[in-house]
């Protein structure tokens, strides 16, 4: 296959009408939509098929209601037929196959970007030019390049997370009228045990799933770093989700699966830049904080399916939690006279007891805690207000977090 035969099949805008792909996730849809009449490089981040690709393929499809079709250009970096060709060339290939001047504007949507050696340096020489507006994606790594000084004050990062509890009801087809809340609860749980990676929530395919970890691992982690030991990836990425709602320290790790410490915080980052798993702190100064054992959370519900045997409904629901609260500003968690509170930020905190019958015991953490304004115990099906904490389901939680209420 020749170089412009394979560029026609990424565009095939080019050559006939285009269908909008997928269901639009309006929210992300609308934030890149807004950037496309600014200079900065917008660099979209997430897991591993979380739908990076359909959202640029989206955006594309709105974009072709304004501008010439000819002067947008969509690429995946990762096509083996490319491997030996710099961004630069491909995208002087682009504007030779379409009749384009160096001067004259362009759109250029880059998927996979950090697959490529350089790319920052690439994408920077694309700025300077000042002749093409460029959407890059990208499984791993792009954070890093948000504190590169070669792309300082020249690029916007997005990040796409898994789908939010109102996006699943909308990707698994559940329509809920006002008439029918109480079926909020069942599919909250629904929610809570299948994630919000889009085909899953489609297909409901394990296989999905597992093919999905296996990539991050193989391709994003070991194959990128050169680890050898792919199965002591695995291990430490299973114990990780084993652990889910425990501060988890280096030594312990290395202790129990019997791998040198120094290895076990390599991998935890290495999965941390992956956007397979997150990690928060203890809530205190510099040196309390740098000093505790961080609490790590995966980066999905779904994905406890096919990395623990045993399912534990009270740590997914409080994974769950974090994800809903995370975003830009992480949560951290607090410790302090042998009570913890899940997760505390600003004056803010945040308790997750999966569970109908909520006792003192559940409620003691939250009571302790006389600086925070606002505390809330995220339950099963519980809710009210007891001492000044606040008691709310999961499903009301997850439709507050989401924008639904």
């Amino acid at each position: 296959m020749t170089m412009d035969e394979l560029l026609h099949r990424f565009n095939p805008w080019w050559s006939g009408s285009y269908r909008l792909p997928g269901i639009p996730r309006e929210r992300y849809l609308s934030i890149m939509a807004g950037l496309k009449g600014t200079r900065d490089i917008v660099l979209l981040t997430g897991l591993r098929r979380v739908g990076k690709t359909t959202l640029m393929h989206q955006l594309i499809s709105r974009l072709l209601g304004e501008v010439d079709a000819n002067r947008i250009f969509y690429v995946s970096l990762d096509h083996l037929a490319l491997r030996n060709r710099t961004i630069l060339e491909i995208v002087e290939a682009f504007r030779r196959l379409r009749g384009l001047r160096h001067d004259d504007a362009a759109y250029l949507f880059l998927d996979e970007v950090h697959l490529k050696r350089d790319f920052e340096v690439q994408l920077k020489n694309i700025y300077d030019e000042g002749h093409a507006k460029v959407f890059a994606s990208g499984s791993s790594s792009l954070d890093i390049v948000m504190r590169s000084p070669l792309l300082t004050g020249r690029q916007r990062l997005i990040r796409l997370p898994p789908l939010d509890y109102l996006e699943f009801l909308k990707f698994s087809a559940r329509n809920v009228r006002p008439s029918d809340s109480h079926l909020h609860a069942r599919y909250a749980e629904d929610y809570l045990r299948t994630g919000g990676i889009p085909e899953f929530v489609r297909t409901g395919d394990h296989n999905y799933l597992q093919s999905l970890v296996d990539s991050v691992l193989h391709r994003d982690i070991a194959a990128r770093h050169n680890l050898r030991n792919r199965e002591q990836l695995a291990d430490i990425l299973a114990f990780l989700a084993q652990g889910v709602g425990s501060p988890l320290g280096d030594r312990k790790i290395s202790r129990v699966l019997g791998v040198p410490v120094q290895s076990v915080g390599r991998t935890i980052d290495l999965l941390i830049e992956a956007n397979l798993v997150h990690a928060i702190e203890k809530e205190g100064k510099l040196a309390e904080r740098k000093g505790s054992p961080a609490k790590v959370y995966l980066a999905d519900t779904g994905l406890f399916q096919v990395l623990t045997e045993n399912v534990n409904l009270g740590a997914m629901a409080e994974n769950l939690v974090f994800l809903a609260i995370g975003g830009d500003r992480p949560p951290r968690y607090h410790r302090s006279n042998g009570l913890e509170v899940d997760f505390v930020r600003g004056a803010e905190a945040w308790e997750s007891k999966y569970k109908s019958v909520i006792g003192e015991d559940d409620l003691r953490p939250l009571l302790r805690l006389k600086a925070f304004k606002r505390k809330v115990l995220v339950t099963k099906d519980s809710g009210g207000t007891r001492g000044g904490v606040r008691l709310v389901p999961l499903w009301k939680f997850l439709l507050g977090a989401a924008g639904g209420g």
